[in-house]
């Protein structure tokens, strides 16, 4: 955590208007969130963008809303993804009925995994089934297109946990809008790192007022006979707001720390995760190297410098991907000699073996 920077400028701008606050007493559902509500409908095109305290709150309050209203208490999550999904969707009083293969060369599942998955369900056991899937690494699953249409067709729930991908991009498309809701996250560990705090999007003119709805927790204005508190303090709303503005500024950041990887990973002939492949615009939340073949901690035994290992989390699936990948460290304002010790960690990497 010692690790995250801010640009100058969302300190500033926190600086400036934490007064206004105190002054105005008003301390919850105020001016702050709007704005936070704006800016993510303005920057995706989201009919309804929700704030919420953590990503987790916004995706539980999702699937509440599916199983209480529409029976939807299945659940399908991709086998490499982070442990708190699991834990959500327990959360929200579903099963978990299954793991989705994902692929070494994205960590994500193809729709040929998708199909996979589902092809033993009968008609009566799709329309019970809701399937999470996460963007992993700051770009957008590249089979997600086909994959919410092949939902759409048999009348599954598709959720996206977007908590790597704020900014993201396929075709120009954000990530969160391809099924029926997404969920961001600005963890403080996240691609636009806020503390604390999530998102969640919807194009569902329905799912928004229900979402909506549901956060409201007030006896006089809740519409749902089902809500919790899973809003956000005005305070910690601008706090968000002085982060989630300066969104490219921090990924135009890392972009340039990524560029210096991909050189060496190319002069190195190493597999990475590209941000930029056919389509994606990427957040460069992660940037991530991988092998086909064997133990990634074996063949990269010299890199030191790094931030962390995959996570997979496919209990009872065989062919784990996660031990062939790695994540180098990129975060907003990384210092070059961090960045030139990873590069060289990678070359003295290959000349070793």
């Amino acid at each position: 955590m010692g690790m995250i920077k801010l640009p100058e400028e969302s300190i500033n701008f926190f600086n400036n208007n934490l007064d206004e606050i105190f002054t105005s007493g008003n301390l919850a559902e105020g001016p702050w969130n709007k704005k936070i509500s704006d800016f993510v409908k303005e920057l995706t095109g989201a009919h309804t963008a929700l704030p919420t305290n953590s990503n987790g709150a916004g995706m539980v309050a999702l699937l509440t809303i599916y199983r209480h209203y529409f029976g939807r208490t299945n659940v399908l999550i991709q086998s490499n993804t982070m442990y708190g999904v699991k834990t959500m969707m327990y959360a929200g009083g579903c099963e978990l009925v299954g793991f989705i293969k994902c692929r070494i060369e994205s960590l994500m599942p193809s729709i040929q995994d998708v199909q996979n998955a589902i092809c033993s369900l009968d008609q009566k056991e799709k329309d019970k089934l809701v399937i999470i899937f996460s963007h992993i690494g700051g770009i957008i699953n590249p089979d997600i297109q086909a994959i919410a249409k092949l939902c759409l067709d048999e009348n599954i729930i598709l959720f996206e946990d977007c908590a790597h991908s704020f900014g993201s991009t396929l075709y120009g498309k954000h990530s969160g809008l391809f099924g029926n809701a997404g969920v961001y996250s600005f963890y403080a560990t996240k691609a636009i790192p806020a503390g604390e705090g999530g998102v969640v999007v919807t194009n569902d003119q329905l799912l928004g007022e229900m979402i909506s709805s549901f956060s409201i927790y007030d006896r006089f204005k809740q519409k749902l006979e089902i809500g919790n508190n899973i809003r956000v303090s005005e305070i910690q709303a601008l706090f968000l707001y002085s982060v989630i503005k300066e969104w490219n500024e921090i990924i135009q950041n890392k972009k340039k720390i990524a560029e210096k990887y991909i050189d060496a990973c190319i002069n190195n002939n190493i597999n990475y995760i590209s941000q930029t492949d056919t389509g994606q615009n990427g957040n460069y939340y992660k940037f991530i190297i991988y092998i086909l073949d064997g133990k990634i901690s074996k063949v990269f035994s010299h890199l030191k410098t790094k931030t962390s290992a995959v996570y997979d989390y496919s209990i009872g699936i065989p062919n784990l991907v996660a031990d062939k990948h790695v994540c180098l460290p990129i975060w907003y304002g990384q210092k070059d000699h961090i960045t030139n010790q990873v590069i060289k960690e990678i070359n003295y990497s290959f000349i070793k073996q």
